[in-house]
């Protein structure tokens, strides 16, 4: 038998309770035995149903004791079986006692089945516990090279790895192109793909497939960087690399040939109402690395590494922390801390929270708490007793936390103050980059690198720390008021004279506007989450700050984590204090500073009347048709300016008159082909007749690059138009909708008064078309400018309104059909614009 661990019973001690528990049993059932004998014809049938049910436990509980003995002669038999076999006694036995009704004494065998470890049995079963832990650590450690952490984080891999490499498509061919472009060796010349035999060599060298090079960097798995003579050298992307470690930990995701590969594929991407052409198409290209993929995987790091990390992040703080002075002799590690001296920089021990004397290599200053330096201060004879006087009391506090890949970058400090900045080591791929702005608190330096992390680099799945949790609940926002922070950010907030509104606030339905509580956008302002942007026009937008922003990625990722959820009602939130007089609401007739009207413009609820001199004699037409009063926002939105409120005299736009494109028949054909979701579209954004600025490109050229540098999403939205979608800026858009359909008094640039006026931005995107970066495309701020290339007038007296068409006389009718009528501004070109407006409806 095996050796009897510390806290088990003996065998003995089992083989003992086993027989006592038996003869409890059996005396129990010679009790309810002896009372069924006695019984009476009233408890007959409830007394041998007892007799029954003790006899039954008893029988176990022999069972179990003539097991516990033959057992006990057996050597094979484990320790554990003769405690088991003891167990099942003493709980057949109590069963038996209960059933019998008499008193359980056999529940105290239990306790000496149970014998409680001594002080030092438990320390000696603790540490041998701890060193079979230690010894089975050591054993991973060594076949692995990796501690628990990052095993768990391998296995993890593996499970990603095993649902995610099959959805490739991949064949063993692309895994080890992949590998050869990770060697850095891979390159393309003149069509043909190679591996080079050895680095910065780009000739010959063993053969790669092309077709797969093509689809690997079609779907954003390589990317190529341009070398000399003409040589682009192809290296793996950030999903190209986790995808090949993906594919290297899961191998049998991999298929067998091109051809099942691409079966694969298929399967998975056809679908019944697509085309069989789109179908193969889509099954041709590999499928790209979602982001959420690329977040999870995160590749294990060895001890070795890990070691190495801590020696550079040793070095890299030993140099922030001022590094080794000549002559300067290093400073001890302190008993409880340590502490910049405000006068020399250095840092010294501190006792009780002072600093220390410390010895001067230079003059010292009287106010140096350390006796310590003052550089540019020559050394003084009467300066020697205060040198050596009692160092005053300092109190030390710990410096603020910065969130990771952060850091804080000493500047050169004044006699009175230190200087930071903030080091950014994730915007350039690991290379320090530092923000704009110095500091001399070092809490605002923290709170800036805090916001900067914030808004550049956290991930939406990031856990949230203690601080961000007790910041979101200091704003115990409401649904309602976290709606309007998201349309503050994805619609257009505004404020006209009758109130707040939500403009195009449905992202799946066209021109849907809501009007917004005064009170809930007001009190978002005055706390401080909400910013007001003067249009100019009487016309106020409102845009989130920058607390605002923070504050609405807090609140979304604490309820997408489960942290806080919204709050019933709208939270009372506290005002700042350069906002706690209220809002100036234009109903109100109050303005911001600097807003203040005119005293030669007209009041907003006038019109404005028309010199008589700019109206022609032959056409005394209105300058404006009523509107109704029970519309407001449709009279801000679509009332031509005369309406709202004539733009300042000093503020004049002129039409800029540009060429006009006529659609040929072969445009024609092809604008009417066009589906009817995307016409409008096009209608609106005035993409379906451009007008394209000389260019050095030629057009062949600017086809070739279309086709094979954009990526597919910028093709499949280009397809889906006539003319293109992406390629037209704002300059070279062309007529209105409202003038293709001869509504020249409605002209959109009519009643907006200007014209449309980017925001002189533009954005790049990857290969999965998110944005990664702005783009100023204008240095200078020179507006580009859409005006509606209709020859109609866009100021002064609006054009007639067309007499509505009469529907035709039924058949058989003897009445003619009346002739069309003719607008009072047309031009020479409205027969043009006729088969414009025919060819478009």
């Amino acid at each position: 038998m095996t050796e009897i661990d510390a806290g088990e019973p003996t065998p003995e001690t089992c083989l003992r309770v086993a027989r006592e528990a038996a003869a409890l049993a059996a005396a129990a059932d010679d009790k309810a035995l002896s009372a069924a004998c006695r019984s009476s014809s009233r408890t007959e049938a409830h007394r041998e149903e007892v007799m029954h049910a003790v006899h039954r436990q008893a029988v176990e509980a022999e069972g179990h004791a003539a097991r516990a003995e033959q057992w006990a002669a057996d050597p094979s038999m484990p320790d554990t079986a003769l405690r088991y076999c003891a167990s099942g006694a003493v709980d057949h036995a109590v069963r038996a006692q209960e059933a019998a009704g008499v008193e359980a004494t056999a529940a105290a065998l239990r306790t000496e089945l149970e014998r409680r470890l001594t002080p030092q049995e438990h320390a000696e079963r603790e540490s041998e516990h701890r060193r079979a832990e230690a010894e089975q650590e050591a054993a991973e450690r060594a076949a692995t090279g990796m501690d628990a952490d990052n095993r768990h984080l391998a296995r993890m891999n593996a499970y990603l790895a095993e649902s995610i490499v099959p959805a490739l498509g991949w064949t063993a061919g692309h895994v080890r192109v992949l590998e050869a472009a990770v060697t850095g060796r891979l390159y393309q010349r003149d069509g043909q793909v190679r591996q080079a035999a050895a680095h910065d060599v780009w000739s010959g060298g063993r053969k790669v497939s092309r077709e797969r090079t093509q689809d690997l960097r079609a779907a954003g798995y390589l990317t190529a960087v341009d070398a000399a003579d003409g040589v682009s050298v192809l290296v793996p992307t950030p999903s190209g690399q986790v995808a090949l470690e993906l594919a290297r930990l899961h191998p049998a995701g991999l298929y067998e040939s091109d051809r099942a590969a691409y079966e694969a594929r298929y399967a998975r991407v056809a679908k019944r109402h697509k085309r069989m052409d789109d179908k193969k198409a889509a099954a041709r290209r590999l499928p790209a690395l979602d982001g959420s993929t690329v977040r999870r995987y995160q590749r294990p790091v060895t001890l070795v590494e890990q070691d190495a990390r801590a020696a550079r992040e040793a070095t890299e703080q030993w140099e922030d922390e001022g590094g080794y002075c000549p002559g300067v002799e290093t400073p001890a590690p302190a008993a409880e801390s340590t502490a910049r001296c405000p006068c020399c920089g250095l840092r010294k021990a501190t006792v009780s929270g002072a600093l220390a004397p410390h010895k001067p290599t230079r003059a010292a200053a009287e106010d140096c708490p350390g006796s310590g330096l003052c550089p540019g201060v020559e050394p003084r004879v009467e300066d020697a007793p205060a040198a050596a006087a009692e160092p005053a009391a300092t109190p030390v506090t710990a410096g603020p936390s910065l969130p990771p890949g952060m850091y804080f970058l000493p500047l050169p400090s004044t006699r009175h103050r230190e200087w930071w900045a903030i080091q950014c080591g994730r915007c350039q791929g690991g290379v320090r980059t530092t923000l704009s702005g110095e500091w001399h608190d070092k809490y605002e330096a923290a709170q800036v690198a805090r916001e900067h992390f914030e808004d550049a680099h956290r991930a939406p799945d990031d856990l949230l720390t203690s601080e961000d949790i007790a910041e979101v609940e200091r704003w115990p926002l409401s649904a309602a008021q976290r709606t309007v922070l998201f349309w503050a950010e994805h619609a257009e907030l505004a404020e006209y004279d009758d109130g707040f509104w939500a403009l195009d606030c449905v992202p799946d339905r066209w021109d849907v506007n809501k009007k917004v509580a005064r009170g809930r956008v007001t009190g978002l302002w005055a706390a401080g989450l909400l910013d007001v942007h003067l249009d100019g026009n009487g016309r106020r937008r409102l845009v989130k700050s920058p607390t605002g922003r923070r504050v609405a990625r807090l609140v979304w990722s604490a309820e997408r984590q489960g942290v806080a959820g919204a709050a019933a009602k709208d939270a009372r939130l506290t005002p700042l204090p350069k906002r706690s007089n209220g809002y100036p609401l234009l109903s109100e007739g109050r303005y911001f500073k600097g807003e203040e009207r005119r005293e030669e413009d007209p009041a907003p609820a006038e019109t404005a009347p028309v010199p008589t001199a700019a109206v022609p004699a032959v056409a005394p037409e209105p300058t404006t048709a009523l509107v109704r009063a029970d519309q407001p926002l449709l009279r801000r939105l679509f009332a031509p300016r005369s309406v709202r409120k004539q733009r300042p005299a000093y503020d004049v736009r002129t039409a800029i008159r540009r060429p006009q494109r006529i659609l040929t028949p072969e445009e024609r054909e092809r604008v009417q082909d066009m589906p009817l979701l995307n016409l409008q579209g096009a209608l609106i954004m005035g993409i379906t007749d451009p007008v394209p600025n000389a260019s050095p490109m030629p057009e062949d050229a600017g086809a070739w690059v279309r086709e094979h540098a954009w990526p597919a999403h910028f093709q499949q939205e280009e397809n889906r138009y006539p003319f293109g979608f992406h390629r037209w800026s704002m300059c070279e858009r062309g007529t209105c909708w409202n003038c293709l359909s001869g509504r020249h008094d409605i002209c959109v640039h009519r009643q907006k008064g200007g014209p449309d006026v980017d925001g002189n931005r533009d954005w790049v995107t990857n290969q999965q078309g998110r944005t990664v970066a702005e783009f100023i495309p204008r240095p200078g701020g020179e507006p580009c400018v859409w005006w509606c290339r209709c020859e109609c007038p866009k100021d002064g007296p609006a054009p007639a309104r067309p007499t509505a068409k009469k529907k035709p006389a039924p058949a058989g009718s003897p009445t003619a059909p009346e002739p069309a009528s003719v607008q009072a501004s047309a031009t020479a070109r409205a027969s043009e614009a006729d088969a414009v407006q025919a060819a478009l409806w």
